[in-house]
């Protein structure tokens, strides 16, 4: 759980692992550290080295021996903070540009777990406030897993995003359809059997993401028609459920 926590919050799983067990044995070698860590001793080095470029990490050589020690956990909570400042100061800057290029369409590849996660956590900057979903629950947390979806559920519920949703008729998605209030979900339930569906399309704004759980790929798609068209083949399928 802490290293799922130490993921979200400012490192890559393997990242995470090696920062905490180097501040679980404070100043060792990359040996010792690299055994905590249940991770070779190359690979530990390399995530070391990226430690030290992002300046949590500092190495001494002792006795002929270099040693490594992580910052402490306090220290973290302030370069997100000061990292948090300096988005907020570049963001209107940020916003203008993307506003010069929003009728521009685009196409985002994603690869992997954490591919899917990114593209999941775009899903929070909808501003229409509602989301379309044509979603398999099942396939999506074997893939993202429950915890991280718990989370983007409260995000989400917190940012007053509606989800609208149609999910397989099977006895699990029955009770996320009993749990819909709580979540800003609305579910209707179509026929599993008729209509077979591995994987899953959310439709936000002027952007369409279609996620292949299978191949562990996603694209992100931007273009106002395109958009549009599937929109509307959407509310169709959902006015006939």
């Amino acid at each position: 759980m802490l290293q799922e926590l130490m993921n979200n919050f400012y490192f890559t799983e393997k990242e995470a692992k090696v920062y905490l067990a180097a501040l679980k044995l404070g100043r060792s070698r990359v040996s010792d550290i690299a055994k905590s860590a249940e991770l070779n001793r190359i690979t530990t080095y390399e995530v070391l080295k990226r430690l030290l470029q992002m300046g949590v990490a500092h190495s001494a050589v002792y006795s002929g021996v270099k040693t490594f020690v992580v910052v402490a956990p306090s220290l973290l909570v302030e370069k997100m903070q000061s990292r948090l400042q300096v988005a907020q100061q570049i963001l209107p800057r940020l916003a203008l540009l993307n506003r010069a290029n929003s009728n521009k369409p685009s196409i985002a590849f994603f690869e992997g777990a954490d591919g899917l996660r990114t593209i999941y956590e775009g899903t929070l900057a909808c501003q229409d406030k509602v989301i379309l979903n044509i979603a398999n629950p099942q396939n999506l947390l074997a893939t993202i897993g429950h915890d991280f979806f718990t989370q983007y559920v409260r995000k989400r519920a917190k940012r007053k995003i509606q989800v609208k949703v149609l999910l397989p008729d099977t006895p699990e998605n029955k009770k996320f359809k009993s749990e819909e209030k709580k979540s800003k979900r609305e579910i209707k339930l179509f026929d599993a059997q008729k209509y077979p569906l591995p994987n899953e399309v959310l439709i936000y704004d002027n952007k369409v993401a279609m996620l292949s759980f299978a191949s562990l790929i996603g694209v992100v798609v931007e273009d106002k028609d395109i958009v549009q068209s599937l929109r509307s083949m959407w509310q169709m399928v959902w006015d006939a459920v």
